[in-house]
């Protein structure tokens, strides 16, 4: 589903001069959805992952688009960017909007991570003991949002650096001032990238876990565990016509 939407759907979207921030954001929330209901079904931890997730999503979109205006990037990153500007004159494709997407794009796995990480494991906690309350549950899921999230943000900048390892080798050995090398755009978007994202999982962490404290809280059986543990209490009773009637 994430190849074919993105490749079958998003791509040509863009070569056809659509509205990027449109199509980028409904194509995040698909993936989302069918990884979801592909992996889980359409349950409660789906529910609440998918809700922290589109969250999320819709948080990283505004903070992007705010810091693209802020910093007033151009878009122009490379030879790649200039070729984009002049493949469709009818048509011409944003290169801020490119920048949008690829940033969204690149959070949306590591969202998705998080949201499924916390709902899941509240889910556990919920089966385990389903008398927790939604302050209970929400402070274990807070507790394991911030194991999550220092490993996470680690794994964005890693990738992020990682992917771009021989150009900014490159850019270090031909630059000897460091600000100036801070004021390339290729590399103000890619420490834009690490920072959105992180900040992106970090919304997602307490939504998450409000949400999926919310709707399993909704569920518990307190009536059914009470029963359970009155009949656990009851005292065994012996059988009188057994000790009475002795087998011969």
């Amino acid at each position: 589903f994430t190849c074919s939407a993105v490749f079958l759907v998003f791509i040509p979207s863009v070569l056809a001069g659509k509205n990027i921030y449109l199509w980028s954001m409904a194509i995040c929330i698909y993936i989302v959805v069918m990884t979801l209901l592909v992996i889980n079904g359409a349950d409660k931890k789906s529910l609440a992952a998918g809700l922290g997730c589109v969250g999320g999503i819709f948080i990283t979109g505004i903070i992007t688009v705010y810091m693209d205006n802020l910093l007033q990037l151009t878009g122009v990153l490379d030879e790649e960017s200039v070729y984009l500007m002049v493949l469709n004159p009818e048509h011409p494709i944003s290169l801020k909007g490119i920048i949008f997407a690829s940033i969204l794009i690149g959070t949306v796995g590591a969202i998705m991570d998080v949201c499924i990480s916390i709902a899941s494991s509240l889910q556990e906690i919920h089966q385990v003991n389903p008398n927790l309350g939604f302050t209970s549950l929400f402070k274990s899921g807070m507790t394991i949002g911030r194991d999550i999230m220092g490993t996470m943000a680690n794994t964005l900048i890693l990738a992020y650096i990682g992917s771009s390892l021989s150009v900014t080798l490159l850019l270090i050995a031909y630059n000897t001032s460091m600000l100036e090398l801070l004021n390339r755009e290729m590399i103000v978007v890619e420490i834009l990238q690490a920072l959105i994202g992180s900040l992106g999982i970090l919304v997602c962490l307490p939504l998450t876990a409000i949400l999926a404290s919310f709707v399993y809280s909704r569920s518990t059986p307190k009536i059914l565990v009470e029963n359970v543990v009155a009949e656990d209490a009851l005292p065994l009773v012996e059988d009188n016509d057994t000790e009475k009637n002795p087998t011969i």
